[in-house]
């Protein structure tokens, strides 16, 4: 039996920054996508951090998409990745931000450095279990008393797209599941605080279907109607210290 794929060497091949920085502004799903992320950051921003001076840490930083989202919105940020292909980019797309290349869960070189928000995206779903626990407790360890993880779930097996793939014999990567997200962070020592769900519909990004124009009009509709959010293929999760342990008791509904 072979032996399990390791993520952190996905996104190392020469070229990998470029191909990957340019499918989010070629292909209009992914774009689509995005701009619905960046309005979810911004509602958790305004829920949970709003009028303090932000340290930010984004980790698996890749082409640095997050970093200038929180540009200006952030004190300082400081993006972190494994792959210099990666970080090729972000740097030219982010002169102010820090830009570490490390591997934090052999070499943590960020010390005893605290953060008020940690985000991870596209992370967790595509790393091996094993690497998805150890990526999490280093995180905990920056993550600053009243802080917030922000990570998200993007390959929600209990969405419909992967509902259907299954149904007509398609196998796939499985993913995680948001019950292993939810024992992945409860195991960290943290609490989820809000989650917010996206793309209900059932879309291959590279065969939307449907327009993007009409796809976002269905999206907005199934936000607003909470019974639909487990069948988010992407799924946003907020996360803190539970109370008593130094967090906020403030929750989120």
């Amino acid at each position: 039996m072979s032996a399990e794929p390791d993520y952190r060497q996905s996104h190392c091949q020469p070229g990998k920054g470029e191909s990957y920085h340019a499918a989010f502004s070629k292909n209009p799903y992914r774009r689509m996508v995005w701009e619905m992320e960046q309005e979810i950051l911004v509602r958790i921003l305004e829920d949970h951090l709003a009028g303090r001076r932000l340290l930010h840490l984004d980790f698996a930083c890749g082409t640095g998409r997050i970093l200038r989202f929180m540009a200006g919105r952030a004190a300082e940020s400081t993006g972190v990745d494994v792959s210099p292909a990666m970080l090729a980019v972000a740097r030219r797309e982010n002169p102010a931000a820090e830009i570490v290349e490390a591997d934090l869960t052999r070499n943590d070189v960020l010390g005893t450095r605290l953060f008020d928000l940690i985000t991870a995206f596209r992370f967790f779903p595509n790393a091996q279990p094993e690497l998805r626990r150890d990526v999490i407790a280093v995180l905990r360890r920056h993550l600053s008393p009243q802080g917030i993880l922000v990570f998200n779930n993007h390959r929600n097996p209990a969405a419909l797209r992967p509902r259907l793939a299954k149904w007509i014999g398609r196998r796939g990567n499985p993913g995680m599941g948001m019950d292993e997200a939810g024992k992945l962070v409860a195991e960290a020592g943290l609490d989820i605080r809000a989650v917010h769900p996206l793309c209900v519909f059932p879309v291959a990004e590279r065969y939307p279907v449907l327009p993007v124009s009409w796809l976002r009009r269905i999206e907005d509709w199934a936000r607003r109607h909470p019974r639909l959010g487990p069948f988010g293929e992407n799924q946003i999760l907020v996360c803190g210290r539970p109370p008593g342990t130094g967090g906020s008791t403030d929750k989120t509904p």
